[in-house]
C-alpha cells in the first residue's frame, strides 16, 4: 500500500472536517462537579501529611469555590486545636490532583493586583476599637504589631516619635498588641495598656510611651504594680477607671483579637510593620522610615484609595 505524507494527511482530514460542518476550535469542557467526599478525605489527609499537621489538630475542608471563568477552585482548610483556629487556603486544578499556594491570573495586572490586596489588607487592620495617632485622613497609614517588653519595639517607638514629632503631620499611626509568649510580662503590658486604649487613643498612647521609658525596670513580678503607677502617673489615664478595667480583665478580648489579626496575617515577630498595607522591613533608622514614608506618599497621591479604607474608626 502506498504511504500517504503526513502533510497530505492532515490537509485532506481538516477539509473532510470542514465539510462536514464540524468546527476546529478548542472546546472548553464542563467544570466537574463539586468535590465527592472522598476527594474532600483525599485532599485533607494529603494537607495533614504535607504540614506534618499532628492528629491532636482537628483539620476539615470548610470551604472550596470555583474561581471565577475557570475550572480551579480556592480551597480553604480549617484547623482546630484546643487553644486556636486558624485556616489555610489553597487552589486545586480542576481535577483536585494538583494544589498551590498561589495561583496568578495573567490577565490581570500585577502592580494594580498587588494595590487591591493591599487596600484590602489595610482595611481588615483598621476594625475595631485600634489605637491612633495622626489624621484619620492621612494618605500614609503606619500599622505596627507590637509587645512591650520587645527591645526593638521600643527602639521603633522611638524612631517613630522622632518622625512624627519633626515633619510628618500627614501620618496615621495604628497599634496592635502582639505579646509573644517568650516575654513573660508582655502580656499583662498589653491587657493593661488596652485599659487604657478603651478610654481613648491619648491614654494609650500617654501609657505606651512611659511603659516603654520603663521597659528596663518592669518584671514579671512587679509588672502588675508597676503598670498601675505608671497609669496614675498619666493626666490622660482615668486611674479609677484603668484599674476597675485591669481588674475585671475588660480589655483581655481586644488583645486577643489584636493577636488573631496578627496570625492571619502571618505575623510571628515584632516589630512588624505595614505602610499603607505593604509589609515592610528594616526600619532602623527615623532616615529610612522618612525615606518609607515618601515612597508611600507619592503611591497613595498617584493611587488614592477608597474612603472605606481610609475613614475613621
Amino acid at each position: 500500500m502506498k504511504s500517504i505524507p503526513l502533510r497530505s494527511y492532515l490537509i485532506g482530514l481538516c477539509g473532510l472536517l470542514l465539510g462536514s460542518g464540524l468546527r476546529l476550535e478548542a472546546q472548553t469542557p464542563a467544570c466537574p462537579q463539586e468535590f465527592t467526599e472522598k476527594q474532600k478525605s483525599t485532599l485533607t489527609e494529603y494537607v495533614r501529611k504535607k504540614y506534618k499537621i499532628t492528629d491532636k489538630i482537628a483539620l476539615s475542608l470548610k470551604r472550596n469555590t470555583t474561581i471565577r471563568d475557570t475550572c480551579f477552585r480556592e480551597i480553604t482548610f480549617e484547623g482546630k486545636s484546643a487553644f486556636k483556629t486558624w485556616e489555610l487556603t489553597l487552589y486545586a486544578s480542576p481535577d483536585a490532583r494538583f494544589l498551590s499556594s498561589e495561583l496568578f491570573d495573567t490577565s490581570l495586572d500585577p502592580v494594580a493586583e498587588q494595590r487591591a490586596k493591599d487596600e484590602a489588607l489595610m482595611k481588615g487592620m483598621l476594625q475595631g476599637p485600634i489605637a491612633t495617632r495622626g489624621p484619620a485622613d492621612a494618605p500614609v497609614t503606619i500599622v505596627e504589631f507590637s509587645d512591650f517588653q520587645c527591645p526593638f519595639c521600643r527602639k521603633f517607638a522611638s524612631i517613630l516619635d522622632e518622625v512624627l514629632t519633626s515633619d510628618e503631620k500627614d501620618v496615621r499611626v495604628v497599634f496592635h498588641h502582639m505579646p509573644l509568649s517568650m516575654h513573660p510580662w508582655a502580656r499583662v503590658a498589653a491587657e493593661a495598656s488596652g485599659c487604657a486604649q478603651l478610654q481613648s487613643s491619648e491614654a494609650f498612647w500617654s501609657l505606651q510611651d512611659r511603659i516603654f521609658e520603663n521597659q528596663g525596670a518592669i518584671t514579671a513580678e512587679n509588672a502588675k504594680k508597676k503598670l498601675g503607677e505608671l497609669a496614675l502617673s498619666s493626666k490622660a489615664v482615668d486611674a479609677a477607671a484603668f484599674q476597675k478595667c485591669v481588674d475585671a480583665g475588660m480589655s483581655v478580648g481586644l488583645v486577643l483579637k489584636d493577636m488573631d489579626l496578627a496570625a492571619s496575617l502571618q505575623v510571628s515577630g515584632t516589630p512588624t510593620v505595614f505602610i499603607n498595607g505593604h509589609r515592610v522591613g528594616g526600619v532602623e533608622s527615623a532616615a529610612k522610615l522618612r525615606e518609607m514614608i515618601a515612597e508611600a506618599r507619592k503611591e497613595a497621591a498617584a493611587h488614592p484609595v477608597s474612603a472605606t479604607t481610609s475613614g475613621t474608626r
